[in-house]
């Protein structure tokens, strides 16, 4: 009886996590079977398109939450190194997470494009500004001012300042930078008599296969733990 009920968790829990990690990984096949184009090759609507362009202004742009950096779109999170959460020790607890994004343009040699993303699902594949501050130390001014207007993000707890190596947070963050070069993969549409990519973007600054690496990197592990889970599930429900 306990066993079977341990294994329907234990198997719920490896299914969610399996979910959760295949999820960034559903769109690599199509992304990889796809050619890199010019934006002027960008025509025909609900077609899947992966276009390359520098990204440019075209209504306002966003402070960064840790740099201050004028941006087109930003994902944001913040991680704690704390003992023993998930089941895995000395791990890096998420304590918060956000993202915001503006429409912006994608400028080619002979054509401009319009890009919307979706904050629904909005997640960037670019290069990380990763800013570790430790348990006893003072944030950057911008960071100290970000986590004082954010619910739940209280001051590291004391015991945990008190032992080495715990307490130190990670304050991670990925833009989309004005005037840089991109690969956006998604959907387009026609707006107003223009083509637009709008809605689930991949955006990167990698090529696509450098991307599919750095995606099935991420979710090796939890992919594994998912699998271990799901094993220890079906032995309970058989056993």
């Amino acid at each position: 009886m306990w066993l079977a009920v341990l294994g329907l968790v234990f198997g719920g829990l490896g299914v969610a996590i399996g979910w959760y990690s295949l999820r960034p990984l559903i769109v690599l096949p199509r992304l990889l079977r796809s050619e890199v184009d010019d934006l002027s090759a960008v025509a025909t609507t609900e077609e899947f398109v992966v276009c390359r362009g520098t990204a440019t202004a075209s209504e306002r742009t966003l402070a960064a939450p840790f740099t201050d950096r004028n941006c087109l779109g930003f994902e944001y999170e913040i991680t704690e190194r704390q003992p023993f959460g998930g089941g895995l020790p000395w791990h890096q607890a998420h304590l918060d997470y956000g993202v915001a994004t503006v429409p912006f343009s994608l400028d080619g040699e002979n054509r401009t494009v319009d890009i919307d993303p979706s904050t629904r699902r909005f997640s960037l594949d670019t290069d990380s500004t990763v800013i570790t501050v430790g348990a006893t130390e003072t944030p950057p001014a911008k960071i100290q001012r970000f986590v004082e207007v954010r619910d739940g993000l209280k001051p590291v707890s004391g015991w945990l300042a008190a032992v080495p190596g715990l307490g130190s947070r990670r304050y991670v963050e990925r833009r989309i930078d004005p005037g840089q070069e991109y690969v956006i993969a998604g959907h387009a549409e026609h707006r107003q008599g223009e083509i637009s990519l709008t809605g689930d973007l991949v955006i990167t600054d990698q090529p696509p296969r450098g991307l599919a690496v750095t995606r099935l990197w991420t979710a090796a592990i939890p992919l594994l733990i998912a699998g271990v889970f799901i094993g220890i599930g079906l032995w309970g429900l058989f056993a």
